[in-house]
């Protein structure tokens, strides 16, 4: 079978999906697991904080609540979210050691807006100002009314179970306040997340898509109903709320790297490509993993010198990864292949 080659221009074959599927799932499932989940380390960083103030374009304060999303640069992993306070700040705690940090901002109406920090051990207390700007300046139809105290302190006891990885408690807090305010979206969302942290994707995308009709432009549930839909491997349904986030805020990197994958699935290699490349550029260093994805896509285009280039680049930047060994090995078949196309 190898003497065969493979003829410039012409897709790799099903072995490189396979070999794709196995580092892939490696990737992608970093992006997922444990989102929203701090992990306390103990040392003396473990009562470290990030106090992020958050701004509208008007350089004031933030009048609609943000989730703030705090990441390891370099990693995917969400190491807490939080949603901001009626001041428009928010705390996140459990910094794992010293290093590089982005924080990241998402609003209903705002362009999801990053900052890197660095934390070391002359920082103390980190204060991170972040400015959001409107995704259509003057339109605020999707931006929600305050909610009620009550309802607020409900949400906020959600979101700190969810950081502390308890989902089911998170459920309840977030049910009890899905039922005062049934027809908030980022209620809905946020319940949607809890079950399907939980492990429960019927729930999980009732409550994803009931966010998404509320508010057919919140991002935060748009992505989360497709990387749902991608979990479970219906990519075909993952498209399209992941092409309307990605079209209503083009920042959002989440949401490009979840369709990439969603597309190479489907055999759409280029808008794989093209989306994974998106991923990389926009994640801060948090996306990296989607050069496997960009890779794979360069192979099936029949470009293998690129997606050799760009796997390279991979094991560069995470050279301990537990996909690089599949990696490695993906390359030394491109690379074999090459001689036979002449």
């Amino acid at each position: 079978m190898a003497a065969q080659g493979n003829q410039p221009g012409k897709p790799l074959g099903r072995w490189a999906v396979w070999v794709a599927t196995f580092f892939l799932v490696v990737c992608l499932n970093t992006a997922r697991v444990a989102a929203q989940q701090v992990h306390a380390a103990q040392d003396e960083l473990s009562d470290a904080n990030v106090r992020v103030n958050v701004f509208g374009p008007d350089n004031h304060p933030l009048k609609e609540p943000a989730f703030v999303t705090l990441y390891q640069r370099g990693s995917s992993m969400q190491l807490g979210t939080v949603q901001t306070s009626v001041s428009s700040t928010a705390v996140v705690t459990g910094l794992p050691g010293y290093g590089p940090y982005t924080v990241e901002v998402r609003a209903p109406g705002y362009q999801t807006t990053r900052k890197h920090f660095d934390y070391n051990q002359a920082s103390g207390r980190v204060e991170v100002d972040v400015t959001v700007q409107a995704i259509a300046p003057g339109n605020t139809a999707s931006v929600a009314p305050p909610l009620d105290p009550k309802v607020q302190a409900r949400v906020d006891q959600g979101l700190k179970a969810m950081q502390a990885g308890k989902f089911q408690d998170a459920q309840k807090e977030f049910m009890a306040a899905h039922k005062a305010a049934p027809q908030d979206a980022n209620i809905c969302y946020l319940l949607g997340a809890a079950y399907q942290k939980s492990g429960d994707p019927k729930s999980a995308q009732a409550y994803l898509e009931k966010a998404t009709s509320i508010d057919p432009d919140n991002v935060s549930a748009l992505v989360a109903l497709g990387q749902l839909h991608d979990q479970q491997k219906n990519y075909r349904a993952a498209i399209p709320p992941l092409e309307k986030a990605v079209t209503i805020d083009a920042q959002e990197w989440l949401a490009h790297w979840v369709l990439s994958d969603a597309y190479l699935h489907v055999g759409e290699y280029e808008k794989a490509r093209k989306n994974s490349e998106a991923a990389v550029e926009l994640g801060g260093g948090a996306a990296n993993k989607a050069e496997l994805i960009e890779g794979q896509a360069l192979a099936q285009l029949g470009r293998p010198d690129d997606a050799i280039k760009v796997l390279e680049d991979f094991l560069h930047n995470l050279p301990n990864d537990p996909a690089a060994p599949a990696v490695r090995a993906f390359i030394g078949k491109l690379q074999n292949a090459k001689p036979a196309s002449r």
